[in-house]
């Protein structure tokens, strides 16, 4: 992994063993001083164009910048100022080419990808063999891919088995369609609950809507349905607690659910009380959230039929 503080040290030596100032290398790359600053602090990189720039000014070359000026029997990989050449150069269909052939390893097209733009790695992935574009391969791209880019490259690689981790790294990246199409994909037996709660911020309601209804057809277990709470749409809530009130659902699966209900709903399940279709006992849960006035009125009722 590419390690900015080192380079950042290497550049500054660089320009200090030129005996020039930030601004007046600045000036030469046609860059702003603060962007030298922030390399030499290994807050960023030069952006790819300026790489090769850079290297030259300096009687280097990109190899020696990304490696910090390490000997080249010290360094992991060989290519990586090939590969931003290349693409500095607008050419994405060598890089492909050299990493199909096994020229340049996958790896270091992972490398460099941080600082390389969207627009520019797109051309790269789209002419890569399937072969070499494993789902692990695009995982670690997907930070850097456009959303339409990573979710034609999932769809490529959906043959083989999907695997939760990397459904959850590419979670936030991916668009909600092809989520709920992996999601799909993988539910089975052994689908933890903790599985679903990590990606649910990123699948559309309706699709988590769907999961409750396969809860309720017996294909899941409750404790998805009270660990997806915050991500249920408020029709599919207002759906259980009809069913819990016509007595298909248990009263005590709500209770985990109540912090979620609005009001309309909290008022459904204490008209149930008071009808007596159902217990009391619901009462005394769901008492944290139901206004005062309409929590007095109840336990006055309650005690004058005990009486």
């Amino acid at each position: 992994m590419l390690d900015l503080r080192k380079i950042g040290a290497y550049i500054s030596k660089l320009r200090k063993d030129q005996d020039l100032t930030q601004l007046e290398l600045a000036d030469q790359l046609n860059v702003s001083h603060q962007a030298v600053s922030k390399w030499e602090r290994g807050d960023s990189l030069p952006d790819i164009g300026t790489l090769p720039q850079f290297a030259r000014l300096f009687g280097k070359t990109v190899d020696d910048i990304l490696h910090a000026g390490d000997n080249t029997e010290n360094r992991e990989h060989q290519h990586l100022g090939t590969i931003v050449e290349e693409i500095a150069e607008n050419k994405p269909e060598q890089v492909a080419e050299m990493v199909n052939t096994g020229e340049v390893e996958v790896e270091e097209l992972v490398e460099v990808a941080p600082f390389v733009k969207a627009s520019a790695l797109h051309k790269v992935t789209e002419r890569l063999d399937s072969s070499v574009l494993k789902l692990d391969v695009i995982m670690r791209l997907a930070p850097f891919l456009r959303t339409d880019t990573l979710d034609d490259l999932v769809r490529q690689g959906e043959g083989s088995e999907i695997v939760w981790n990397a459904i959850t790294g590419l979670a936030p990246f991916v668009s909600s369609d092809t989520l709920s199409r992996l999601v799909d994909k993988s539910i089975d037996g052994s689908l933890e609950v903790h599985n679903l709660v990590e990606i649910a911020p990123f699948l559309g309601r309706g699709h988590v809507d769907r999961l409750v209804q396969q809860v309720e057809e017996g294909g899941l277990s409750w404790h998805f349905v009270q660990e997806l709470a915050p991500f249920i749409s408020r029709e599919t809530l207002s759906r259980l607690v009809d069913r819990v009130v016509d007595g298909t659902i248990d009263a005590n699966r709500i209770v985990n659910l109540a912090p979620f209900l609005d009001r309309g709903n909290l008022e459904k399940l204490i008209a149930g009380v008071e009808a007596e279709h159902l217990s009391p006992d619901l009462l005394a849960s769901l008492a944290p959230f139901i206004d005062q006035g309409t929590l007095s009125r109840m336990v006055t009722n309650l005690l004058n039929k005990v009486k």
